[in-house]
């Protein structure tokens, strides 16, 4: 009976929980309402048996089987029998559920860095979560061949094996896990996953002429290579540091110029061949020198004026580059977390300036610089009426940005006059906050958007319809008479209706776009803090 009650509890729980309501959405949308129902039941307890996910979803045997499958598959879902050797538990992968929502972001990033064959493949991964290579290559150049619009010769299979081999040695695409050795009374239960650092981003060889081939004939699949046990996937920390390199150097840019934003590009391209940590080892200048000429030439003016740049840059409240040593030309390191922070104090900063006022934002910025403040010292510093202090002050109390810390003048009981108070800012807990905040944000963007496309479906079906029989007619030489015809049928009023609908739609998935980079930066921060 107390059991439960504990699973009721946490039904509750987890119906209003932002972040669950936000995973179940995105897997809902992906894989459908079953997967959905099994990736919010695990999330709603972060680690479930097989067992409990089916006495508390109500599904069948065979249905909650194909969700974990398919969820596994794609690495939302992980398993394990640490716990209990013979129990195999299902633990929920937030941050790989979230990443659905980033793909745009890293598909445009592989293909301003790699080009367009590499975005393909990359695409092709993410539709399956981990695939072989002969079927990676395969269906990129399948695609690349039905989108060329007169017949022609299949891509280069070899060209695009090339390609490939980038991006696993660019650490892009890394080997899945392959099964390891197991004992015989849990292999059947649980299968040993073991990741083979060595081989990690080894590629393999392919049979480029069956492929093409497979290509030529037109072919729905490829006859299975000697590949077929090692499948690759999608590096997701790497796709989550290209993220994290491309808002330091639009940080950069924004704080000082285009050209310093290049200096930064080419710091990070350093910082990236050494280990994770908050603060980087030491580099010459000259590394930062050739590394910046590679990148993006001896004549470009980031490698003419890189001296001034750099002490431009280190100068800068962020402090993208610090200088810790003269020999050599001069020595330096980049601190990542002091600039993550950074990020994050400029966000937090945004967020109170637009949900209160700038005189908000003036009380918070002097409160964290100050560490504690009293009331009486923050009403005189601050140039605001007392009245006002005092109201905007415990907004912020109430919202989580600010604290109260109460220090007495004696142990002995005594009255209030006897102690003081000082307000202080948490930084992590102001923060985490706001995380949940921005699920809460991205999960109402995404619900009004799907109202609005429901409501409005037969409009936008009646425009889409029209707009491909107006393309089709241009397409095969309508004339004038005949398009004005087609573009008739809609009346003004609905194209009008259709414009707002429309409108309305990039607003709900622009502002969904800016709380996921601003989750990500929040996210960022969190993850440095927990590595000091």
């Amino acid at each position: 009976q107390a059991y439960n009650c504990l699973i009721h509890f946490y039904k509750r729980m987890s119906d209003s929980d932002p972040l669950t309501k936000l995973l179940g959405q995105i897997v809902s949308d992906v894989f459908g309402e079953t997967a959905a129902l099994v990736a919010t039941d695990i999330a709603s307890f972060t680690v479930k048996t097989f067992s409990q996910i089916l006495s508390s979803t109500s599904l069948s045997i065979k249905e909650v089987r194909a969700a974990l499958g398919v969820l596994i598959q794609h690495r939302l879902v992980s398993f394990s029998d640490t716990a209990k050797p013979g129990k195999v538990d299902y633990l929920i992968q937030t941050e790989n559920i979230l990443s659905f929502l980033r793909y745009p972001r890293f598909l445009y990033l592989v293909k301003t860095a790699h080009g367009d064959e590499a975005e393909l493949m990359v695409e092709e991964i993410i539709k399956s979560g981990s695939e072989t290579a002969t079927n990676i290559l395969f269906r990129t150049a399948k695609r690349l061949h039905e989108s060329q619009e007169v017949p022609a010769q299949p891509p280069n299979i070899s060209d695009l094996n090339t390609q490939l081999v980038s991006l696993i040695s660019n650490s892009l695409i890394e080997r899945s896990e392959q099964l390891g050795q197991n004992t015989a009374a849990t292999a059947v239960l649980c299968p040993n996953l073991v990741e083979n650092k060595l081989l990690l981003n080894t590629p393999v060889d392919v049979d480029e002429k069956a492929i093409s081939t497979a290509v030529m004939t037109k072919c729905e699949t490829v006859e299975p290579g000697n590949d077929q046990d090692v499948l690759w996937r999608l590096n997701m920390k790497k796709c989550e540091q290209m993220v994290r390199d491309q808002m330091i150097v639009a940080a950069a840019g924004r704080r000082v110029d285009k050209q310093a934003g290049l200096v930064v590009q080419s710091l990070l391209r350093i910082v990236e061949r050494q280990a994770d940590a908050t603060v980087s080892a030491q580099f010459s200048h000259q590394a930062i020198s050739d590394q910046v000429a590679a990148d993006h030439g001896k004549d470009s003016l980031a490698h003419i004026y890189l001296d001034q740049y750099l002490r431009v840059l280190g100068d800068d409240r962020t402090r993208f580059v610090d200088r810790v040593g003269d020999s050599g030309g001069g020595q330096y390191h980049v601190d990542l977390k002091h600039i993550i922070t950074d990020m994050v104090e400029g966000c937090l900063d945004c967020i109170i300036l637009e949900k209160f006022s700038s005189k908000a934002v003036r009380i918070f910025r002097y409160i964290r610089e100050k560490r504690f403040v009293e009331e009486g010292q923050l009403q005189q510093v601050v140039m605001i009426p007392a009245k006002e202090t005092k109201m905007l002050t415990y907004q912020l109390l109430e919202n989580h940005f600010i604290h109260l810390q109460e220090l007495r003048k004696s142990v002995a009981p005594t009255a209030p006059s006897k102690a003081f108070y000082l307000y202080y800012v948490d930084l992590p807990q102001a923060v985490r906050t706001c995380v949940s905040v921005c699920y809460k944000a991205m999960y109402n963007c995404r619900s009004r958007a799907k109202f609005e496309a429901v409501e409005h479906s037969r409009l936008l079906d009646k425009h889409e319809r029209i707009e491909s029989i107006a393309a089709s007619l241009k397409a095969s030489g309508g004339t004038e008479e005949q398009l004005e015809e087609v573009a008739e049928m809609m009346t003004p009023p609905e194209k009008e209706a259709v414009k707002k609908i429309h409108v309305k739609l990039d607003k709900l998935s622009e502002a969904q776009s800016q709380a996921d980079e601003t989750l990500s930066v929040l996210r960022l921060y969190l993850d440095y803090n927990s590595m000091a």
